[in-house]
């Protein structure tokens, strides 16, 4: 080990080599001390109010791991990690800036300058496919809450782990959805389709899922719309949109982008028949507060929603400890990523060390039941061969009244879709 170490000391000093290859001894439990955990996401940029949405999922599932609530989640009921000493779990933050460039560096630095254990992150699927690339070449644990680009399970990482569905799974619920919608309420949807997304891995990953599917069950694309999300004006985009015919709008957003769009199609009086959302800047808590009423009547792919907890109260025992903290509900995005924060903190605590591939074995080895999550999934458990959650599911939600209520699947459903969504002219006034 001595000779070991002079040797990387030796190529460092010399050559200028990096010290990835040569990693830093870990103690095999942090017996009491504390266990530190990265954490990157844009606190700053076009995404940062998603960013401190999801600050808060993180830092309300460190304070129940370090402390202790009679809720029946993992690592609750005793206080810190219990096969550490109870070791506390501390959070390093990095700001990503919605930059996959810098989120990489992020990595560097987390585990170099703060020697973290294990990385959670990022937010969109470009950042997040950088960032776990470089944490890959490390060989460290980075565990994904919220990006959903079904390529970032398809690269053969070995290192790389994902709770929530992805994209092919979402748009299968859309069509899913659609034909239920023929079955259950006699209601005929047309079979027109617009595409709309941003235009980096995310989105088109999502228009790729949607066009496959489209073909399969027999719908007409009218029109294919991706857009840079960083424009501030979407002006011929939404003319063309304006000039199709009636279609129901597929749309992939994020948070300002999806402001944008919506007040665009009040303003030039577009009256999709429905817009089904992938989540993401829908549901962010920028949307509604900077639309008020406008946003009513959206449709949104979701992976959580609060109505949820009238059958599983866990998820109102959650929420409640949430809102006494951020003063507001936690989203799909926020849940997400609690979940996720409880379920690494979880493997490491069964890793019984600090080591990262015992860390990431005890990954590979998860088995939280569904009644333990706030998600309606039947759990987490990760497929070996992909990292990807195998227990997910989605949800579909629709606003009313300034409200996201779940719509479908109907057992789940606390409120009536409404179908087609009323023309801008048709609304009330709720502000």
């Amino acid at each position: 080990m001595i000779l070991q170490k002079l040797m990387c000391l030796t190529l460092a000093v010399i050559g200028g080599i990096s010290l990835f290859g040569c990693e830093k001894e870990r103690p095999e439990s942090a017996q009491g001390e504390t266990v530190k955990i990265g954490v990157i996401y844009p606190f700053t940029g076009p995404n940062a109010s998603t960013g401190e949405d999801l600050k808060a999922a993180v830092e309300l599932a460190t304070e129940i791991v370090n402390r202790s609530f009679d809720i029946p989640i993992p690592l609750a009921k005793e206080e810190g990690l219990s096969a550490h000493g109870r070791a506390e779990i501390q959070i390093i933050y990095k700001d990503s800036q919605s930059d996959p460039n810098r989120a990489a560096k992020g990595v560097e630095e987390l585990v170099k300058e703060h020697q973290v254990v294990a990385i959670m992150g990022c937010y969109s699927s470009t950042v997040t496919a950088a960032a776990s690339e470089r944490a890959e070449i490390m060989k460290v644990p980075f565990l994904n809450a919220a990006s959903t680009s079904p390529t970032l399970t398809q690269r053969g990482f070995k290192w790389f782990f994902r709770t929530t569905p992805d994209d092919e799974m979402f748009a299968q619920n859309f069509f899913t959805f659609l034909s239920d919608l023929s079955e259950r309420m006699k209601i005929d949807p047309p079979k027109r389709l617009l595409l709309v997304y941003e235009n980096r891995l995310w989105g088109t990953s999502v228009s790729r899922a949607e066009r496959k599917l489209a073909i399969k069950h027999g719908y007409e694309i009218v029109e294919d719309i991706p857009y840079d999300s960083k424009e501030s004006r979407f002006d011929e985009e939404l003319r063309r949109i304006k000039l199709s015919p009636p279609a129901v709008i597929l749309q992939a957003s994020y948070a300002n982008d999806a402001v944008l769009f919506v007040k665009g199609y009040k303003a030039n009086q577009i009256n999709p028949i429905a817009i089904l959302a992938m989540n993401a800047g829908f549901i962010s808590p920028h949307f509604l507060k900077s639309l008020g009423s406008d946003g009513d009547y959206i449709l949104s792919r979701e992976v959580w929603a609060l109505d949820l907890g009238r059958r599983k109260p866990l998820v109102h025992e959650i929420n409640d400890l949430f809102k006494r903290r951020s003063g507001r509900n936690m989203t799909g995005n926020s849940a997400r990523v609690f979940t996720a924060l409880i379920t690494l903190a979880d493997a490491i605590n069964r890793a019984r060390s600090l080591e990262a591939r015992k860390i990431r074995d005890a990954l590979l080895g998860t088995e939280i039941k569904g009644e333990q999550v706030i998600m309606p999934w039947d759990g987490v458990k990760f497929d070996p061969e992909t990292g990807q959650n195998i227990l997910g599911r989605g949800i579909i939600v629709q606003v009313q009244e300034g409200q996201y209520r779940t719509v479908w699947p109907w057992d789940s459903s606390s409120r009536a879709v409404v179908w087609p969504m009323p023309s801008w002219s048709e609304r009330g006034g709720r502000k």
